[in-house]
């Protein structure tokens, strides 16, 4: 039987499109945050799991290598991870199973990312499409997204004012957000005016290019108890995919995540979790553009399937909302330094530790949901944490 496993610990910093730091310091500063927010030391430490998206993006192969000793990994085992956004989740994960499997009971987890080492995210991006089929009809992730944000507004008959409420929401929640990149005060107009990238999705309902790392560490139950009175466990697990071929996909109507769901359904299972929108307190959902944090909220049960426009329109999901999402700014306000989009859990983490400062929500967090999505756009990850 698998060991309990918890959080006990959490290192951030603050986001930002260009950060002067190397890979290597950005690393030593989150490890070290997260060392001294669980009050240990780098000695405790068993093993690191390091998640990151590709190496261009670092322009350094095997990028994880480089954070080895800043990470409090020298001499230790060492794994990376890397499944493109959903890297933020699928990381935790793995550092998850390290220790339920009996392996190690102490993990450090840091996912990294300097994507202002290259010159441009979606070129990068974009050599991971079929180069025989795929790239040369000129497919990208702001195309294949408006692709997606298309069939999903038609499907449920969507609006592109709730996407861009979406942006006024995350945004704005990253105005309490130290961290934050891209915090900003918009009305729902100014998002609707801002330039289309690939109808229905505009500059603004799109997440910032960043420098970032994040930290977190999870111990086995006996070691959590040594350390805590207060233990943020990890209750739920999943993954889903689909085929990382865009047009071989048995997903064959885009406006809806099937894997996604199966992901929320694996997490939700194993944490006895029956109705997402009642028990769920609080949620960090993967936002990289409007529309996604409406088809996950969806995928996790917080709503109706097709009901995440009315959510934003009731203010459901507002920071003084009955279940709020994204109160720390999300992607959208925080930034999106893919792996590192790990502060999703963080952000989870905080808010049940009533740690959250000016993004604390005005509400008891027991259980907390965060997911990403990446891969070739086609793989999700999700956890749920909680108090006993």
């Amino acid at each position: 039987m698998a060991r309990r496993v918890a959080l006990v610990g959490v290192g951030m910093q603050k986001f930002d499109f260009r950060k002067t730091e190397t890979v290597e310091e950005m690393v030593f500063d989150v490890a070290r945050n997260a060392l001294e927010d669980a009050h240990l030391q780098k000695e405790n430490i068993d093993s690191v799991v390091f998640g990151s998206a590709v190496d261009a993006f670092c322009g350094i192969n095997n990028s994880d290598k480089t954070a080895i000793d800043a990470s409090t990994g020298l001499w230790k085992p060492t794994m990376r991870n890397s499944t493109s956004g959903s890297t933020a989740v699928s990381t935790p994960i793995l550092g998850y199973n390290h220790v339920a499997c009996g392996l190690h009971d102490l993990v450090m987890v840091i996912c990294f990312e300097k994507m202002s080492e290259n010159a441009s995210a979606q070129a990068v991006f974009s050599t991971v499409y079929d180069e025989a089929f795929v790239r040369p009809i000129g497919l990208n992730v702001p195309i294949q997204c408006g692709l997606e944000a298309r069939a999903y507004l038609h499907r449920y008959g969507l609006t592109e004012r709730q996407m861009a409420k979406v942006s006024v929401k995350n945004r704005g929640n990253a105005l309490s957000n130290p961290y934050a990149q891209l915090p900003m005060k918009l009305t729902v107009d100014k998002v609707l005016e801002s330039p289309y990238l690939s109808w229905p999705v505009k500059l603004l309902d799109t997440s910032p290019v960043t420098d970032g790392a994040r930290a977190v560490i999870l111990a086995s139950e006996h070691v959590a108890r040594e350390l805590t009175d207060n233990p943020v466990w990890i209750r739920g697990v999943g993954r889903g995919a689909d085929s990382v071929w865009f047009m071989g996909r048995k997903n064959n109507d885009l406006g809806r995540l099937d894997y996604a769901y199966l992901a929320a359904k694996q997490a939700y299972d194993m944490a006895g979790i029956k109705n997402p929108a009642a028990e769920i307190d609080y949620a960090e959902v993967y936002d990289p553009f409007t529309y996604k944090e409406m088809q996950h909220c969806e995928a996790l049960g917080l709503c109706p399937e097709g009901g995440a426009g009315k959510m934003i329109d009731d203010g459901i999901s507002l920071k003084e909302g009955t279940l709020p999402v994204n109160a720390s700014g999300g992607l959208q306000g925080e930034g999106n330094p893919i792996g590192a989009g790990m502060s999703r859990l963080c952000w989870c983490y905080l808010q049940i530790k009533g740690q959250a400062g000016d993004c604390q929500v005005p509400k008891d967090v027991n259980t907390a949901v965060c997911n990403a999505w990446g891969g070739m756009y086609q793989y999700n990850a999700v956890m749920v944490v909680g108090r006993d």
